[in-house]
């Protein structure tokens, strides 16, 4: 790894440009594992597929922890260790979650992508908690508290494969590793060209930008070379719906990089771009409660630099397998030191009562 991605993964483990990192997960283990008194560790059985997995999870800190080989069995992904970077990374559902013993400590990310989610080393081996895998690696479970046992089982996802494209940049004293996704698979392959413009586009136009500002800044070195980086995460996979985050990292030597997020809704039968009126199902009411609802979090936290007026016409958000997550760049209302602030709201809190997630769109089952 070299040393600018360890200055900044180290920010990101810290939440300083990561943002608030909302945990979600099914309603039967939140009530287990937000609720719960147990301070010491206990174990917790795990099963799948109507039998029990020999690995044993922990319920530890509030939240349920499971080992990376248990997700690779119920994923039915892959597990593989790279030496090199003493890193174990587990493929399933379109990404590919790393964990990283570098540095000493379990250090996550995503497709090079870097989520507020810890992992731990316990007695020799690996947990990540729970919900990380139903947000990343399309893993859903039941909680029966009286037995302490966890059932796991993969969500239905989309027939849809998404893969890391690259672009090779070649800048003096520059370290540069473009990735961004590609979609491939769909029935509609006008929907699929549409999908693949967008994110081609988006990453020329980073990558264009870039090549200005090292031009005109000049002065990058090799001791302390100017950096560009680009990532996803796949948070959505479901109901013809695909939500993704596209993220990206830029360093001029300056006394910190920035950091850039974008939050990508598609219906895979058209490839339309969702907006967050779309997913509110265009009701102009919620859109206003919601609006205040951001303003109210917003204004409470540390940080908050002034100026918000409401959402957004084109508001940053992105979506998950159980809400909608309403975002802020980088000192757009807060301090740089706050991250990128990050509100959660439910599918319940935001639908009518029995209404569905995007039932007002055709998508691709």
């Amino acid at each position: 790894m070299t040393s600018w991605k360890k200055w900044t993964s180290a920010l990101l483990a810290a939440g300083i440009i990561v943002g608030s990192g909302s945990v979600w997960q099914d309603s039967s283990v939140q009530a287990a594992s937000v609720s719960s008194k147990v301070t010491t560790t206990a174990e917790v059985t795990l099963k799948s597929g109507g039998k029990t997995l020999t690995q044993k999870g922990l319920l530890q800190g509030g939240s349920t922890w499971v080992s990376l080989t248990a997700v690779k069995d119920v994923a039915g992904g892959t597990l593989k260790y790279d030496a090199k970077t003493k890193s174990y990374t587990v493929t399933a559902a379109n990404n590919a979650m790393t964990v990283s013993l570098m540095d000493g400590q379990p250090n996550v990310y995503i497709n090079g992508y870097y989520p507020q989610v810890e992992a731990k080393l316990i007695q020799g081996r690996l947990y990540i908690p729970f919900s990380a895998m139903r947000d990343y690696l399309g893993i859903q479970g039941n909680w029966d508290s009286k037995t302490k046992t966890l059932t796991l089982s993969k969500v239905k996802q989309n027939n849809v494969k998404i893969k890391a494209a690259t672009v090779n940049v070649t800048v003096k004293n520059a370290e540069v590793d473009v990735q961004y996704p590609q979609v491939s698979g769909l029935a509609s392959k006008e929907a699929e060209a549409a999908i693949n413009k967008v994110l081609k586009d988006e990453v020329d136009a980073y990558v264009a930008d870039f090549k200005k500002q090292t031009s005109e800044f000049g002065g990058a070195t090799a001791n302390r070379p100017y950096a560009f980086e680009s990532s996803y995460v796949v948070t959505y996979n479901e109901k013809g719906v695909l939500g993704l985050i596209t993220q990206r990292y830029e360093d001029y030597a300056g006394a910190h990089g920035m950091t850039y997020r974008t939050g990508h809704t598609f219906a895979l039968d058209t490839g339309k771009e969702l907006t967050l009126d779309d997913v509110l199902q265009n009701n102009k009411t919620m859109r206003e409660t919601l609006s205040k609802k951001v303003g109210e979090q917003l204004k409470a936290r540390g940080g908050y630099l002034d100026g918000y007026k409401g959402l957004n016409k084109d508001q940053d958000f992105y979506v998950t397998p159980t809400g909608v997550v309403v975002f802020f760049q980088l000192y757009e209302y807060t301090a740089y030191a706050e991250g990128f602030p990050e509100m959660p709201f439910t599918y319940k809190e935001l639908l009518p009562k029995g209404t569905e997630p995007f039932n007002n769109v055709n998508g691709t089952k």
